[in-house]
């Protein structure tokens, strides 16, 4: 079998973050007898790129592609276009391109099923191709997506276009929530739930240090904003000396130059290990007594929805401190896998809030041992073989179309 994947971000230069987490989930299903063709806009700048048995990846040059970065592939789209707001200009010329390659790889090339990953502009290319051809077509919403989606449908007809544009796609998410936001939004209709499997080897057994000892923290993910890695830092600063063991901020972006500045200035030992392949991921979570994912909401309302790096910390027996807010504040809600605290509404009560859940955290030694039980046993549902079983059955019923 054999899908066409349309995506605005995917790994296409060694050593990339944008979209791993799509390669991942393509490589986890390959073994199911999938083979994919990725159509990704071109990425800025040089370097070799990533070849995978059975995953043919195909860059769109579009117009400006080579500016400053271009659109894609970078900061993530949302804050490219919030830092850099002229770069909208370059959105209808890689819409085009992704249309315009897509629909070339298809004539040379037969497939079972075209997957768009993120609802714009994938979601709309992809059904208008798979209309066209007569060929199946999933929409997976990751959640980046979903917050422009309910800022789209408050226009007058704009929710019934939608409807009408996905009326034989059948769309899925990785969590519940964010199925929700889009089924609301869409007016009810079917969206399924899915979760994404992790390539992180389980470090199930393995202890970070002493029940006693002070506790290593660990950020995974993009230095922008949105993530918030400053306000993890800021947090920190409110603790005093010796209740935290170690920071690791692992990653890269903008932010990076303020954080090490920030970082030097902190009674907590810091360390940036850069970005982490797979093998690195593990050996990071193996070393950590929990994942802290900040966040930030946005000046738009925009906030995270539930990070990759959570499933695969949760995956690896490690509980996730986050905000209580977003797909990911609900399902530790749920699953008690971790501390939700109270996000506040600036970024000051944030950091208040944080710094109360990681002060309990680190004054808590049997609240740690109860936390990391309750995320081993949370985190089977991201393991591979689950993951990918469930994944597996929504990419052969996206034929039959919405429900």
């Amino acid at each position: 079998m054999r899908a066409l994947v349309l995506t605005t971000s995917y790994p296409v230069r060694a050593g990339s973050v944008s979209g791993s987490f799509v390669r991942d989930l393509l490589l986890a299903l390959r073994p199911s007898g999938w083979r994919f063709e990725v159509v990704t806009p071109r990425a800025a700048g040089r370097g070799g790129g990533l070849h995978d048995a059975g995953i043919r990846v195909s860059e769109a040059r579009h117009w400006g592609d080579h500016w400053s970065g271009g659109l894609a592939h970078l900061r993530g789209i949302p804050e490219t276009l919030a830092s850099e707001p002229w770069k909208w200009m370059l959105a209808p010329s890689l819409t085009a391109a992704l249309d315009a390659r897509a629909r070339a790889t298809l004539a040379t090339r037969s497939v079972d099923l075209i997957w768009s990953h993120w609802l714009f502009p994938s979601g709309l290319i992809g059904a208008r191709i798979a209309g066209s051809r007569r060929v199946p077509h999933l929409a997976t919403a990751h959640g980046a997506d979903v917050h422009l989606l309910e800022r789209l449908v408050r226009l007058p007809g704009i929710r019934q276009l939608l409807r009408a544009a996905w009326a034989d796609t059948r769309i899925v998410a990785p969590a519940a929530h964010t199925a929700h936001r889009v089924s609301a939004a869409l007016g009810g209709r079917e969206v399924g739930v899915c979760p994404l499997p992790v390539a992180v080897a389980p470090c199930i057994g393995e202890r970070p240090g002493s029940p006693d000892s002070s506790p290593r923290l660990l950020f995974l993910g993009r230095f922008e904003p949105v993530k918030g890695p400053d306000l993890l830092l800021e947090a920190c600063a409110r603790i005093a000396s010796g209740r935290v063991r170690e920071i690791a901020l692992a990653g890269s972006g903008s932010l990076e130059p303020g954080l090490r500045a920030r970082a030097a200035c902190l009674a907590h030992p810091t360390r940036f290990p850069g970005v982490l392949d797979s093998g690195d991921k593990a050996r990071a979570f193996a070393r950590a007594d929990a994942l802290v994912i900040p966040s930030r909401r946005m000046a738009d309302g925009r906030t995270e929805g539930f990070p990759h790096a959570a499933m695969e910390a949760l995956a690896c027996g490690r509980p996730v401190i986050a905000p209580d807010e977003g797909a990911l504040g609900a399902w530790l809600a749920r699953s008690g896998a971790g501390l939700a605290f109270d996000p506040g509404r600036c970024d000051a009560e944030r950091v208040r809030g944080l710094a109360g859940a990681l002060l309990r955290f680190a004054s808590e030694p049997a609240l740690r041992e109860a936390l990391s039980l309750k995320a081993r046993a949370a985190g089977l549902e991201f393991r591979a073989g689950s993951a990918v079983a469930r994944w597996s059955e929504q990419l052969i019923p996206a034929g039959s179309g919405a429900r």
